[in-house]
């Protein structure tokens, strides 16, 4: 995995850049390329006419991003499955760590899959960086009323999905222990205290690995798919608590080898949302990272 040159923008603006990259096209290797892309051009720009290098570089990699995603528009419909971003978790490199300090969960960018490009990016910059209309029109050289728009079709489309207060660490934590212990008690009774009624579970193989090909809806349906996993796979496949992201999850391993990380979201005190991704081609930046294969920032 590429990080990013020592030249150019400052560390600070980097780590931001690639936090906003992410949040729009939801794949970190994909925001790295946007940022790389950014920062060359800025390299080979007249710096000179160039007053605010940080509004240049966010103009730049919003973009680049927009014209990525209309790209990837097809693909994703043809995507084996479920598309599920790629999850920032285990030990992030600084320039990661803005990530898993913002509200970018995979929950949210799951739902931002509904929205167009051009609505996505205005969402990404006002809800998640708090940017004013005047910058956003800016950035996406649009009209403020014209982004306006576009926020209140964002909003529109994301409303029957509108994200839950945060919990605490603590009962998040607590939450997570409880799911653990009785999923390896085989404990149904205690999974259906932890697990809404109406819970969903995503999950992503892309067609890689075996993995659910449609959403699992339901606690029943989501307990009875853990134990079948478990019952199959064994003593082999283990489950871990993990930070993913900006919030709790797991990471699962099989003999040994990390096979899905899940990013969870809460109702409560109880698990409302499970967001599983075991597409190999998404877990690549930790296995680098444990490697040593990252290079040195």
């Amino acid at each position: 995995m590429n990080t990013f040159d020592s030249e150019g923008a400052d560390f600070a603006l980097r780590k931001r850049l690639l936090s906003l990259a992410y949040g729009y096209v939801g794949s970190l290797t994909e925001a790295e390329d946007l940022v790389q892309e950014a920062l060359l051009r800025v390299q080979q720009s007249n710096t000179q006419s160039i007053r605010n290098k940080e509004a240049w570089l966010t103009t730049v990699v919003t973009h680049l991003a927009i014209d990525k995603l209309r790209s990837a528009q097809h693909r994703r419909e043809v995507y084996p499955g479920e598309w599920l971003p790629e999850p920032v978790f285990g030990a992030p490199t600084p320039e990661q760590d803005a990530i898993t300090r913002s509200r970018l969960t995979l929950g949210l960018l799951y739902l931002l899959e509904k929205l167009a490009p051009e609505q996505r990016a205005v969402f990404v910059l006002r809800e998640v960086f708090e940017y004013s209309y005047e910058r956003i029109a800016e950035i996406t050289e649009k009209s403020e009323a014209a982004c306006r728009q576009l926020m209140v079709r964002a909003r529109t489309a994301l409303e029957r999905s509108r994200e839950q207060p945060p919990v605490s660490s603590k009962i998040a934590n607590s939450v997570v222990s409880r799911f653990l212990l009785a999923l390896s008690r085989g404990d149904e009774k205690e999974l259906l205290g932890v697990i809404t009624d109406d819970a969903i579970l995503v999950g992503d193989g892309g067609g890689k690995v075996p993995s659910i090909l449609n959403p699992v809806y339901g606690a029943d349906r989501i307990i009875r798919f853990f134990f079948g996993v478990a019952k199959k796979l064994g003593h082999g496949w283990e489950v871990h608590p993990a930070i993913v992201n900006s919030g709790p999850g797991l990471v699962t391993y099989m003999d040994g080898h990390l096979s899905s990380v899940t990013s969870l979201e809460f109702e409560a005190e109880r698990i409302r949302a499970m967001y599983s991704v075991s597409n190999p081609d998404k877990l690549r930046s930790y296995q680098l990272l444990t490697s040593g294969a990252v290079l040195e920032t």
